[in-house]
């Protein structure tokens, strides 16, 4: 018998491009497809390029940091407008020392805020992108079932600097057992439980829970038309599932809106409560 011999069992050239081919394949498998969709997006539909500034509060920053990266805020169908993101943590209502397109504080509270002037800065884009609880963290594998927050003794921070004590005196008022710093349960939300690396808390569930933080998306009142719709792709980016993994990895939940928590003079009122009372 004429002709070329191939030895049993050894691949053809083209059989070895073919496994090559595979093997870079399970390499890059880890790449989403809504990350190679975003960069063909990217690619394809580049009519304007901005830059967009985000400040948001530490543990939504370090979300959008991981969805910016993993292409989120791409142009959606329909849009032209491409924006290199940048992300910014901002503690608090801290905003006024930022310079920043869009922000997502913790809630919509702060623009309730007296003297401060963030209504006539800011104008919600999105009431809720993300939510976390809100309440008593107590120590690991204690029971809520029995927990009275209206009774509780709990130890507060500066409630115009944080969101957690502002919304408990907003619910529950100032009195005896509302006191800055001291020996109290301490009121948290549950990223910041996880942020303290403390395995000795457990975040607020149950009836230890008092309420909700919103995370809504904020722009500033003058922004620039193309930065406008480049905030409104970041927003519709949301919609897949890799936006709902990364706030779980940040232990934060869905976007839940809610009604606004208090009007401006309730908040003021509540303030004043509360600086009368550190004052005596």
């Amino acid at each position: 018998m004429t002709g070329v011999h191939r030895r049993r069992g050894r691949l053809s050239k083209e059989g070895r491009r073919l496994l090559g081919g595979l093997a870079l394949l399970a390499v890059f498998a880890p790449v989403t497809a809504y990350t190679l969709n975003a960069a063909i997006a990217h690619v394809q539909s580049c009519g304007t390029e901005v830059e967009l500034h985000v400040a948001a509060a530490p543990e939504m920053a370090a979300a959008l940091e991981d969805f910016v990266a993993a292409g989120g805020g791409a142009p959606s169908r329909g849009s032209d407008v491409c924006a290199d993101i940048t992300v910014e943590a901002v503690s608090g209502n801290a905003i006024g020392e930022s310079d920043a397109d869009v922000w997502v504080p913790e809630t919509a509270l702060w623009l309730t805020l007296p003297d401060a002037g963030l209504a006539e800065q800011w104008e919600v884009l999105q009431d809720s992108t993300a939510s976390s609880a809100v309440g008593l963290a107590l120590p690991a594998g204690e029971s809520t079932d029995e927990v009275l927050p209206d009774e509780a003794d709990v130890a507060l921070q500066d409630p115009r600097r944080h969101a957690a004590s502002l919304m408990w005196i907003l619910l529950f008022g100032v009195d005896e057992h509302t006191v800055e710093g001291g020996d109290g349960t301490a009121v948290m939300s549950a990223p910041e439980v996880l942020a303290t690396g403390n395995t000795e808390l457990q975040a607020p569930t149950g009836t230890a829970q008092i309420g909700q933080l919103e995370y809504p998306m904020l722009a500033r009142t003058d922004l620039g038309e193309n930065e406008r719709e480049a905030a409104q792709n970041l927003l519709r980016s949301y919609k897949g599932d890799a936006y709902g993994e990364l706030l779980a990895e940040h232990a934060l939940d869905p976007a839940m809106p809610q009604p606004a928590p208090a009007t401006a003079e309730v908040v003021a009122a509540t303030l004043q409560s509360w600086d009368d009372r550190e004052d005596a």
